[in-house]
């Protein structure tokens, strides 16, 4: 399970920025508190200690981030100031001075410690006000042989194993000629698109032998750009920029070679 990119825990939808306020979400949105256990690093752990960090201690690339903003907040003010409009001819909208203490990227100290090792050292961490942490209840469960949240990294695995076992049971059941997409024949009416060189799906069909259907039917499409990916990373469209004339099959006018 991911969000925006980031693994996260299938037990749990709960998301939620500290309990500060100007964090940049409703004020009256519950948040994380003291007590509280969040997933971090694929474990649960309950936050000790949060605390704004002083102005004088940023660190560098927080700092910067804040004078950009305001550099971008004094910018603007002048050029409304001078008249400038807007692309559609419109006066510029006043922008409201930026505060400091209420910048909802400033700094935070977050202390956690591990929620199954309560005497093990706390985790200092440093992170934005808005930072969202996924929040778990009290009662959770936790793989047996990891102790990470589900889905662990073993599940992940054995997850990806079954799809890419799956993809070759696929793969292999496709009669030699037909579309490696679809797995449908491919007659001599029908436009292809071939990919000289061997074939990274089925070597056993030998080189020159990829072929696929020229239609803009998903699976067929999806599967063309996918070979065509594979076939560029490893540098066979420099190696093989073409068919050989005996690996074309007739009619040689219905054919598109990649």
């Amino acid at each position: 399970m991911s969000r925006n990119g980031a693994w996260s825990t299938t037990q749990s939808r709960d998301y939620r920025r500290v309990a500060l306020p100007h964090t940049g979400y409703r004020e009256d949105v519950p948040g994380v508190e003291v007590g509280s256990i969040v997933v971090y690093e694929r474990q649960a752990w309950r936050v000790l200690e949060i605390r704004e960090k002083p102005a004088d201690l940023w660190p560098a690339d927080f700092e910067q981030a804040w004078q950009s903003k305001f550099a971008r907040w004094v910018e603007h003010e002048a050029a409304r100031a001078a008249g400038e409009v807007t692309s559609l001819g419109a006066p510029l909208d006043a922008w409201a001075e930026p505060v400091r203490a209420k910048w909802y990227y400033r700094p935070v100290n977050i202390v956690l410690q591990q929620v199954d090792r309560p005497k093990s050292k706390p985790r200092h961490l440093l992170a934005s006000i808005s930072c969202e942490w996924q929040v778990l209840p009290e009662h959770y469960v936790v793989c047996r042989v990891c102790s990470e949240l589900p889905p662990c990294r073993h599940m992940e695995t054995e997850a990806t194993v079954d799809r890419e076992m799956e993809k070759a049971d696929r793969l292999m059941s496709i009669p030699r000629g037909a579309c490696l997409g679809c797995g449908e024949a491919i007659t001599s009416r029908m436009k292809a698109t071939r990919f000289p060189g061997p074939n990274l799906w089925r070597p056993d069909w030998g080189t020159d032998s990829a072929v696929f259907h020229a239609r803009r039917q998903e699976e067929c499409s999806n599967a063309v750009w996918k070979y065509e990916t594979q076939w560029k990373e490893q540098g066979l469209n420099v190696l093989n920029p073409t068919l050989p004339d005996s690996s074309k099959t007739e009619p040689s006018k219905g054919d598109q070679v990649t």
